[in-house]
């Protein structure tokens, strides 16, 4: 996996001043994006030559001055004379974030290709080298999105005071996942009768008994975060603990939620960092704090390592848990898929 080269940022710009300099297309391109923001947008070029009568920007018709970026957030430039020279030696005398356009070189700044579901916003950048390639990436993931994904969006920001009082940790999020997938609630959103929704779905989480957490038991695979399966991937996102073999690779173990909880057990450099009682143990314990659990072990969980007796444990102590088969690491090699998914279904009927 390369490394990249920007940080992705969302970058506040609310309350002040997007100046943009220059006048031609360039510039108007720049502008149709920065109108998406509650930024004050101001055009200054001497030479206005696009259209920019149907934005809501200030069009300045007049060489750049210094002062002009008084109050800037970011600066454009997409000119390429002695205005935008004199715009960019101002703006990183002041340390003004700053995008040339067509150069990449002389950025601070990309401006991704951008799907706005606000205040949902999706941006796929390539540092600059692949523009092409990130607005078909964009049209893929438009085409996946729910034309009310903002809606719900805003409708889960107005409930967060109102959760944050009745429902402690975990359980907040586990309502808030609830509540942005349900089908219920995003019809309700359609009808205008979304908050009536979220309220009563809070209620029901509200006056429920503490969950009852459970273990997942999911397949890893060979090793590839691309050979899981949906549902290893699903739950791993729903995960509130995940505990996994050393041999696990960290690309897989990151597909998790960032802030879930990450516990590495089994073997390192030949000795077990955690018996098998151990891990039992573990797994029952954070069961019954309520907890989500993924317990992501290399291979077909059922095929590799000692996952009969963890089932046998958690059966023992009554805590609920679920089989996630993964793909034999020796039948990818052999390219026998045909032969691994009967086998991965028949491990999982046995258990």
């Amino acid at each position: 996996m390369g490394e990249l080269h920007t940080f992705p940022v969302s970058y506040r710009v609310q309350g002040q001043r997007i100046v943009i300099v220059g006048g031609g297309e360039g510039a108007l391109g720049k502008a149709r994006l920065a109108v998406k923001t509650t930024a004050s947008v101001v055009i200054i070029s001497a030479q206005i030559e696009a259209d920019f009568s149907k934005l809501p920007v200030t069009v300045v018709a007049r060489a750049f001055e210094a002062a002009d970026l008084d109050g800037a957030a970011l600066v454009f430039v997409a000119d390429h004379g002695a205005d935008g020279e004199a715009a960019k030696i101002a703006a990183r005398a002041r340390g003004i974030p700053l995008n040339v356009v067509d150069v990449p070189d002389e950025c601070d700044f990309y401006t991704p290709s951008i799907i706005d579901r606000a205040p949902i916003a999706i941006a796929i950048s390539s540092d600059g080298d692949a523009p092409v390639l990130a607005r078909l990436i964009r049209a893929r993931i438009e085409a996946l999105l729910s034309p009310n994904l903002g809606a719900v969006a805003a409708l889960a920001g107005a409930m967060r005071a109102k959760v944050a009082r009745l429902l402690p940790g975990a359980r907040a999020r586990h309502y808030y996942e609830a509540l942005v997938t349900s089908l219920a609630v995003e019809q309700a959103v359609e009808r205008g009768e979304g908050a009536d929704a979220a309220e009563s779905l809070l209620e029901t989480h509200a006056g429920s008994i503490a969950e009852a957490g459970i273990v997942w038991l999911i397949g890893a695979g060979p090793g590839a975060e691309d050979l899981l399966t949906l549902r290893a991937q699903r739950l791993l996102q729903e995960a509130d603990v995940i505990v996994h073999d050393q041999l696990v690779p960290d690309a897989v173990v990151g597909m998790g939620r960032r802030d879930a909880e990450r516990i590495a057990v089994g073997k390192r450099k030949g000795h077990h960092s955690f018996t098998q009682a151990q891990v039992n143990a573990l797994l029952v314990r954070l069961a019954r704090q309520g907890k989500r659990v993924a317990r992501l072990k290399s291979g077909d969980p059922m095929v590799f390592g000692r996952a009969g007796e963890e089932v046998a444990a958690l059966r023992e102590a009554g805590v609920a848990y679920a089989i996630v088969p993964g793909v034999s690491a020796a039948l990818v090699a052999a390219g026998d898929w045909q032969a691994a998914v009967p086998l991965a279904e028949e491990k999982f009927k046995v258990a």
